[in-house]
């Protein structure tokens, strides 16, 4: 027998599967739907993997088996949903406010990757481990082999995973491009809503679903409305920052002092600065920084809850978007004698939609038959939009309604697994439309 043949016989092929497939299976099945390329990841946990078994002590290759899983999963997750490390590592503090197995979808990855975790963690320390630089060399070939499986197979769009803004961009908002000051300001009040998960259709079919949510002929009459589209970066509170600071920042690692937010200039112009979300304030740390960019008051899931009104229960339990507008209108009219800037985040809009009674989705009706039936969860995202938009302007229809203008915009575009739905949306932009109260005679439409 050759050398050459003895090294491949005696090579521990169950190695590379403990240590390098399975570790990176999660991985390996968004090449199916299209995620975000995961090379540099792969070779790092790779070689991490050859030095914890060098160490012989059952109990350190355990932990560091369980580590790797950590390090890829946390990686994998974190650019799905457009979050840094930091961030997602701050946000497993919270996970128990979360209902991530309402999700039949989250449920079934849990229980398969828990399964992996509890198997490689057994199985894997106890396998022998390469030996020699040839077998060692091999066991790098293997790894390298998967990063490029991942660099051929992987669809993603590398737009679409961005989770900072790269050095030198500058700073572009909703609020900057319709020029929000509160020197600006003619209407009474001002409201901005930054809507979960709504991004720019790039197709004729969904662009047409859209319009007619957002169609500008249902405010006409009473606003001036602009449309557009601007960047966005990273996750939920990286819009936030965008829209409320102009800044690509995270809030955890702001410096709020000086740094001119709207609230507080807003705040200093005489306004009263009010902030409303339907879930925890403790989640991403909103109760202790709102405050800080300049909000008076922040109003927050349990304050807002009403006798009689179901929580939605989706993966984020918390108000329903649908119920809130008739609430902000309330507070717009409370001590009339003081002018308003009201911020609401939504929550329903959420991935994943589920289509569970508390939502209020019924039967999808948007759309044709043959693309409800290819995209039930798109479908009903869209009519999370709808019930928000319906609701608001029932609010603005009504008599009791003040003077304000409403600013509306995209935080990310919707984080989908597959490639096919990621991709039916424009890359790197989300929408924003402005109702600008007319005011004047010669504001109204020809």
């Amino acid at each position: 027998m050759t050398r050459q043949s003895s090294i491949l016989q005696d090579f521990p092929l169950r190695w590379v599967f403990w240590w390098v497939v399975l570790p990176n299976l999660a991985l390996m099945a968004m090449w199916l739907v299209g995620g975000p390329k995961m090379g540099a990841q792969i070779l790092l946990a790779g070689i991490a993997a050859l030095l914890i078994c060098c160490s012989t002590n059952l109990v350190l290759r355990t932990i560091g088996m369980v580590a790797i899983y950590a390090f890829l999963l946390l990686t994998l997750m974190s650019r799905i949903f457009y979050l840094t490390i930091e961030k997602s590592l701050n946000s497993l503090a919270y996970v128990t406010e979360m209902n991530l197995l309402s999700s039949p979808l989250y449920a079934a990855m849990a229980l398969v990757l828990g399964a992996c975790i509890l198997l490689g963690a057994w199985f894997g320390p106890r396998t022998a481990r390469p030996r020699g630089l040839p077998q060692i060399a091999l066991a790098l070939g293997s790894v390298a082999l998967l990063v490029q499986a991942d660099t051929m197979l992987n669809k993603a769009d590398r737009g679409s995973y961005m989770a900072r803004a790269p050095q030198g961009t500058p700073v572009s908002s909703a609020a900057i491009e319709v020029d929000l000051a509160p020197e600006l300001q003619q209407s009474r009040n001002v409201l901005i809503v930054i809507l979960e998960s709504v991004g720019v259709p790039n197709n004729a079919h969904d662009r047409a679903i859209y319009d007619s949510i957002w169609d500008r002929r249902k405010w006409d009459a009473n606003y001036i409305v602009e449309t557009g589209e601007v960047p966005f970066y990273g996750s939920t509170t990286s819009a936030e920052m965008r829209e409320l600071c102009s800044a690509w920042a995270d809030p955890a690692s702001f410096r709020f002092e000086g740094s001119d937010c709207l609230p507080d200039r807003f705040g200093k112009a005489g306004f009263e600065t009010i902030a409303v979300h339907g879930f925890t304030g403790e989640f991403f740390n909103r109760k202790q920084w709102y405050p800080k960019a300049g909000f008076e008051r922040s109003f927050f899931g349990g304050d807002l809850l009403q006798d009689g009104k179901p929580l939605c229960d989706g993966v984020f339990t918390g108000v329903c978007d649908r119920d809130i507008p008739h609430q902000i209108s309330q507070m717009l009219g409370h001590q009339p004698d003081r002018r308003k800037l009201i911020y609401w985040l939504t929550l329903s809009g959420h991935l994943p939609v589920d289509d569970n009674a508390t939502m209020g989705l019924a039967a999808c009706d948007l759309g044709s038959s043959d693309w409800q039936a290819d995209f039930p969860m798109l479908c009903r995202s869209y009519m999370i939009q709808r019930q928000i938009a319906d609701a608001l302007q029932r609010e603005m229809d009504s008599p009791g309604f003040t003077d304000t203008d409403i600013l509306l915009v995209g935080d990310h575009i919707p984080p989908f697994f597959q490639s096919s739905i990621r991709e039916r949306f424009k890359s790197g932009t989300v929408p924003y439309l402005y109702l600008r109260r007319r005011r004047e005679p010669e504001d109204l439409p020809v």
